[in-house]
């Protein structure tokens, strides 16, 4: 009966892999959301750029844009604000002060699928990038 509540190591680390493939998709959310808002600012001004058709459809294109960048920025704020990043950054935080030599830098050119959301699941629950 002892042997149903331990875990084996093969169990163990598919359960350490899983946590770390959630860590890097929500992690992977937050770059994603963080590059859109990099380009909040040219966004709210593209309707004042081009040729505008009335002054009134100009404002209510630029009300809109400016709208639409604070609810992209509250949604970043409550993202990175959450438990689930402390989590993360606690996480991150453990693995440096355990091992401060051993974090190899990344580099977008090594993954060219970091801007995908979502990861496919594989059949034994792994995540394939």
């Amino acid at each position: 009966m002892a042997n149903n509540q331990t875990q084996t190591p093969k169990d163990a680390s598919f359960q350490e892999e899983e946590r770390l493939e959630d860590a890097l998709d929500h992690l992977n959310e937050l770059h994603v959301q963080l590059q859109r808002l990099r380009s909040a600012i040219p966004r709210m001004f593209h309707p004042i750029a081009v040729k505008p058709s009335t002054p009134q459809n100009t404002f209510a294109a630029f009300s809109n844009a400016v709208q639409d960048t604070g609810k992209e920025i509250r949604q970043f704020k409550d993202t990175i604000l959450s438990s689930e990043s402390e989590k993360v950054f606690n996480m991150a935080n453990e693995s440096r002060r355990a091992n401060p030599m051993g974090i190899k830098p990344w580099r977008a050119r090594d993954d060219p699928e970091w801007t995908t959301r979502k990861r496919k699941r594989l059949d034994n629950g792994l995540r394939q990038s």
